[in-house]
C-alpha cells in the first residue's frame, strides 16, 4: 500500500506521515513530494494507491494536480489534507474527483477514517460541502489538533513590545478589513518546534538570539496559516497575507501604536515541554 503525502511544508508531511503511521500504516508505505509537479511525476511512474495532498503550493497547486491526474484518465484515490475549508471550494474539489477533503488542523481518527473510505472506493459524502475538520475556532484548540498535544491558554497582557517576536497579517475573505496575530519569540519558537518536534534546548538558543533560522520561520508560517481559523470576527474565513519576524515587536508599527482596547483577548500560550509566551490578536 503506497500513500504519496504531498505539501510543500516538510513539518506538515511530517505529521501527515505521523498519523498515517498511528493508524497503521508502515513507514516504508508513505512517499513524500514537495508540491504537485513532483508529485505528478511519481504518480505517473505508477505504484501510487492513494494521494493526500494540500491545496496551495508552488510549482503546481493540489487542485491543478488533481485536475492533471484526472485528465490523464488516473482515477488513483485522491485526498485533500489543507486549510481551505470553504463550501464552496470543498465541492469544487469533490466534483474535480476528489475523494475526500480533511482540514488543518486535523484529528488522526478522521484523516484515518478517510483514508479508509476512499481505499475502499467509497467518496465523502456531504451535499453542503463541508469538510471534515477537528478545529474548533480558539487559540488553545487549534494549536492542540494541529501540534497532537494539550496546548493551553490563560489570559495575559498583551506581547511586550520590546521582545523579539512575530507578526502575522490576515485579510478578510471579501472584506478590506485586516487582523494581525503578534506572538513573541519565545511562544513562536516554541510552536515552531512543536509542529517537527525540534527538541526545547533548540527554541532556548532561538529566543537568546532574538531570531528564528529559515527552517523554523517556515514551520511558524504553517502553524499562523493553520490559526487563521481563530482569529475573532464571527463567521467570516481570514486569509493569510504575510508573517515576519522583528528583533523588536515596537519596530512595526501597527503593534507599536496598537492601544489596549483594540487587542483581542490576548493569552499566554503553554505548550508542554517547551517555553511559554505572550501571544494575541489585533484589529487593525
Amino acid at each position: 500500500m503506497a500513500i504519496l503525502v504531498v505539501d510543500d511544508s516538510r513539518a506538515m508531511r511530517m505529521i501527515v506521515m505521523r498519523e498515517l503511521r498511528k493508524a497503521g500504516y508502515e513507514t516504508r508505505d508513505v512517499m513524500e513530494a514537495e508540491n504537485g509537479r513532483a508529485a505528478l511525476e511519481k504518480v505517473r511512474e505508477g505504484g501510487v494507491d492513494l494521494v493526500l495532498s494540500d491545496w496551495n503550493m508552488p510549482e503546481m497547486s493540489g487542485m491543478n494536480l488533481l485536475q492533471a491526474l484526472r485528465g490523464d484518465g488516473n482515477n488513483v484515490p485522491f485526498g485533500f489534507v489543507t486549510s481551505e475549508s470553504t463550501p464552496v471550494m470543498h465541492r469544487d474539489a469533490l466534483d474535480a474527483g476528489a475523494d475526500f477533503v480533511v482540514t488543518k488542523p486535523f484529528s488522526g481518527n478522521s484523516l484515518a477514517e478517510q483514508v479508509e473510505l476512499a481505499l475502499g472506493g467509497h467518496r465523502q459524502a456531504d451535499g453542503l460541502g463541508a469538510a471534515v475538520s477537528s478545529g474548533e475556532g480558539t487559540v488553545a484548540s487549534v494549536l492542540s489538533g494541529l501540534l497532537g498535544c494539550q496546548v493551553s491558554t490563560s489570559p495575559a497582557e498583551p506581547p511586550r513590545a520590546q521582545k523579539a517576536g512575530v507578526v502575522a497579517r490576515y485579510r478578510g475573505n471579501g472584506e478590506p478589513e485586516r487582523a494581525l496575530f503578534v506572538a513573541e519569540i519565545d511562544i513562536a519558537a516554541a510552536l515552531g518546534a512543536a509542529l517537527s518536534r525540534v527538541p526545547a534546548g533548540a527554541v532556548e538558543d532561538m529566543v537568546a538570539e532574538g531570531a528564528l533560522p529559515e527552517a523554523m520561520q517556515q514551520n511558524v508560517y504553517e502553524v499562523v496559516n493553520v490559526l487563521s481559523k481563530a482569529v475573532p470576527g464571527g463567521e467570516q474565513r481570514w486569509l493569510l497575507e504575510e508573517m515576519q519576524v522583528y528583533a523588536r515587536l515596537s519596530e512595526h508599527a501597527q503593534v507599536w501604536a496598537a492601544e489596549p482596547g483594540w487587542w483581542r483577548s490576548p493569552v499566554e500560550v503553554r505548550v508542554p515541554g517547551y517555553p511559554s509566551g505572550r501571544a494575541g490578536f489585533l484589529n487593525v
